[in-house]
């Protein structure tokens, strides 16, 4: 069987802190099955490819991966709760809940970890918070600094969930009217359920 590439991981969600929960799949109502991030390599391939991280700094990463693979094992664990924290923190947001604060308790300590591991870069065009180096947990660090800062901005009020699949993603329509992940996947998919539906009846 061909190892799936993350490279054609479809980054639909409009902010990587949703394309960072989409890199677990399947139907909305489960089972949710479809796995991108296998190990830490994949892991340390989708930070790049979702831009949170440098192409140049994916193969430090793997370096130090390979030279500690217990340590990267462990990464990829805590990187794997820290997703379905957060795909729970926006779920419940979606539906006008309150998160549940074991899962706000999970982003909120992978936040802090990363903010005491930053060096904040301030200029007159840009300020924000830059994480260097080789240190195996910035995996970890950065997805969470993208979900907190999407919880902040006012571009949530634009989350919406595909009506197939568990993916979420920013509805940016002019009517708020987006219904699927994409069209290439779940919306093809449902015109093809809806033709059958019609022929049958």
């Amino acid at each position: 069987m061909e190892e799936r590439r993350i490279e054609r991981l479809d980054l639909v969600g409009g902010h990587p802190a949703l394309d960072f929960v989409n890199t677990l799949g399947g139907a909305r109502q489960g089972p949710w099955d479809d796995e991108w991030l296998v190990d830490y390599r994949h892991l340390a391939a989708w930070l790049a490819h979702s831009g949170l991280l440098p192409e140049s700094a994916v193969t430090p990463l793997l370096d130090r991966g390979n030279a500690d693979r217990t340590e990267a094992q462990r990464v990829h664990a805590d990187t794997l709760v820290l997703r379905e924290a957060v795909y729970r923190v926006f779920a419940a947001l979606l539906h006008h809940a309150q998160p549940p604060a074991e899962d706000v308790a999970v982003l909120a300590g992978a936040y802090r970890e990363a903010l005491a591991s930053a060096r904040l870069a301030v200029s007159r065009d840009h300020t924000d918070w830059i994480w260097e180096g080789d240190e195996l947990r910035r995996a970890l660090w950065q997805p969470a600094h993208a979900a907190i800062d999407l919880l902040r901005s006012e571009r949530l009020e634009r989350l919406s969930q595909c009506r197939n699949c568990r993916w979420l993603f920013l509805d940016t329509s002019k009517n708020r009217s987006r219904r699927w992940c994409s069209m290439a996947h779940c919306g093809s998919e449902a015109k093809v359920r809806a033709a059958r539906a019609r022929r049958h009846a």
